[in-house]
């Protein structure tokens, strides 16, 4: 039974869309124009459906997993989450959308924005991570990343890329980033310069858009745009280990466009995590266990 839940899941992720404007979920690209930066060729993101069946995976080599709620939280239902990360009890949220991206701090209990930032019209934010005492947060297809001091979220520094910048994340020595496609990106904290890459693979199969990150122990913790899953990856060999099926966290589908699972933050305190979506009105404590 096992065995044929991971497939139903794979199935799931195997899927393909038609083109828009990436993870804005419709929004259009700033109408200012400078240097043209290359864009990745994620795969397109509108409406999915499944194209092609993916092979099985053995059982037992992908660990299917659920999230067990233990509190909801408030969240503000106008924020399009692109990165979360809790540390040391301080909860950070980056939005995104052209003209209302913005950095924000908030608080774990209540959700209330604590203080927030906007970012220029012609950013659209998305993922985001604390080195030290910095937040890096990229930018959808602007090809920069903006370093804020976290305590003021004064806009000290920034660097470039020439891909798309999706989810992003710190596990202690490098910054893992995501752009959509199947290869996550390995970055010096202090330069942003590529270190290595790596191909995230599920069964032998390329996994297409993988968004926002978590890096937690030895272990990158991805969700894939456009589903309700959270893959596990093995930083080491790009091998998704668990699969978290987070379809049953919001009662009913939110019926506005784009209103999609982005969002996990591990908390180092309680061992539990914090999950919502883009314009999700509630965050959950949640840990993550077997199915079943």
């Amino acid at each position: 039974m096992l065995g044929r839940c991971v497939l139903v899941l794979i199935l799931l992720a195997a899927v393909g869309t038609s083109c828009d404007n990436g993870n804005g979920a419709g929004d259009p690209p700033p109408t200012t124009s400078s240097s043209a930066v290359p864009t990745t060729t994620a795969a397109p993101q509108t409406t999915t459906s499944v194209t092609e069946p993916v092979a099985s995976v053995p059982e037992g080599t992908v660990e299917l997993l659920v999230p067990a709620v233990l509190s909801i939280r408030p969240h503000d239902p106008e924020a399009f989450t692109q990165g979360l990360l809790i540390e040391d009890g301080r909860l950070f949220e980056s939005t995104g959308r052209y003209g209302s991206s913005t950095l924000r701090e908030l608080d774990p209990a209540t959700g209330a924005v604590l203080r927030s930032v906007a970012v220029d019209d012609s950013l659209f934010a998305e993922g985001l991570a604390l080195v030290g005492d910095r937040l890096v947060m990229l930018t959808f297809r602007e090809g920069r990343a903006i370093v804020f001091e976290s305590d003021s979220f004064e806009a000290i520094g920034e660097f470039s890329y020439p891909t798309e910048g999706w989810g992003l994340c710190f596990d202690g020595e490098r910054l893992v980033m995501s752009d959509g496609t199947p290869t996550l990106v390995f970055r010096d904290p202090g330069t942003f310069a590529e270190i290595d890459r790596l191909t995230v693979t599920i069964g032998g199969e390329r996994v297409e858009r993988i968004n926002e990150l978590e890096c937690v122990d030895s272990e990158v913790w991805a969700n894939i745009w456009r589903t309700d899953l959270i893959y596990r990856i093995d930083p080491t060999s790009g091998d998704v280990t668990g699969v978290v099926d987070a379809s049953a966290l919001l009662a009913e589908p939110l019926d506005e466009d784009g209103a999609l699972l982005n969002g996990i933050a591990f908390d180092e305190t309680s061992g539990s995590w914090l999950v919502t979506g883009k314009l999700w009105p509630s965050m959950f404590e949640v840990r993550f266990v077997p199915a079943g």
